[in-house]
Order: C-alpha cells, then sequence, then structure tokens
C-alpha cells in the first residue's frame, strides 16, 4: 500500500487489522485502546466548559476473549 497520511501508517493499520479479523483477535489498536486515547480529552473540553469541574473519567473494560 502507497505512504498515506500520518506518515504511511495506514498501511500499516490495515494490514493489523485484516490479519486479526483472520487470526480471530482484538487488533492492536481497537476500539478500547481508541477510548482511552480519546475520551479523557473529551471529558476535559466539558470540564472546560464547566470552568474546571471536575467529571468523572468512564473506563471501558477490555473484554477477556
Amino acid at each position: 500500500m502507497p505512504a498515506g497520511g500520518h506518515g504511511g501508517s495506514h498501511g500499516h493499520l490495515a494490514n493489523e487489522f485484516v490479519t486479526a479479523i483472520l487470526e480471530d483477535r482484538l487488533p492492536k489498536v481497537n476500539v478500547y485502546e481508541a477510548l482511552y486515547m480519546t475520551v479523557p480529552g473529551i471529558i476535559a473540553h466539558q470540564s472546560a466548559l464547566k470552568d474546571g469541574e471536575r467529571l468523572p473519567v468512564p473506563v471501558y473494560d477490555i473484554p477477556k476473549a
């Protein structure tokens, strides 16, 4: 796959996704990893909109295979 955005990572991510399907496992970057990286920022933004109010950050457990 030709290099694309983000330094050419798309081909590697696509390969990992397809390989994970073929091997019946979660990909290394999966929905849970994405939540861990994204949700705290969303909550921080909501907190900033409320003058720094402390807000709980949800925890998403990775299911056992």
